[in-house]
């Protein structure tokens, strides 16, 4: 059984040259490679051939040939996805990072500042994202009960540590 397929109608002159270039020149990868798809596909490449060269799935190839020819070059770039509104404005982030670096070690204490500055709350995964996107580190403060030890069961302990140390080079 052989399937049917399906390819670009016959290109103008001036539509091949805009794939050309899109195909060569476009910053966005995907165009390129959609771009370079339909001029396969007007030189006579069948879907299953260019769906390997580039390893999706021949639906996908379909519906990049339907798009050219339903919208032409507008087809080419991906459409707006769906998601919900940024929460903050970018002063209000802004003023997470200078928070931020004030207050490093607290991400309580900035959450609640910025609630009290906009009367808008945010979770901390979010506060996570904005401190990585300004490029601060984020990672979990250790606590050091080093002003709580006994000096001198410490000190005694790292002596044992050096006697055995010295114990078990000799046996090795």
């Amino acid at each position: 059984m052989k399937v049917a397929t399906k390819f670009v109608s016959s290109l103008e002159l001036d539509q091949q040259q805009q794939l050309e270039q899109f195909a060569a020149d476009d910053p966005n990868r995907r165009v390129r490679l959609r771009a370079h798809s339909l001029l396969l596909s007007s030189r006579g490449s069948r879907i299953d051939e260019i769906a390997a060269i580039y390893q999706v799935h021949r639906n996908t190839v379909s519906s990049w040939i339907d798009h050219w020819e339903q919208e032409g070059v507008n087809g080419l770039p991906d459409k707006a996805r769906s998601g919900g509104p940024p929460k903050l404005t970018a002063p209000e982030k802004e003023r997470v990072q200078v928070l931020l670096k004030t207050y490093p070690n607290a991400p309580n204490t900035v959450l609640a500042a910025l609630q009290a500055e906009t009367g808008k709350t945010i979770s901390r995964s979010t506060l996570k994202r904005i401190a990585r996107g300004a490029g601060l580190r984020w990672k979990r403060m250790r606590k050091s009960v080093k002003n709580k030890r006994d000096d001198q069961a410490f000190g005694q302990a790292q002596k044992e540590i050096e006697a055995l140390k010295k114990t078990s080079v000799r046996c090795t």
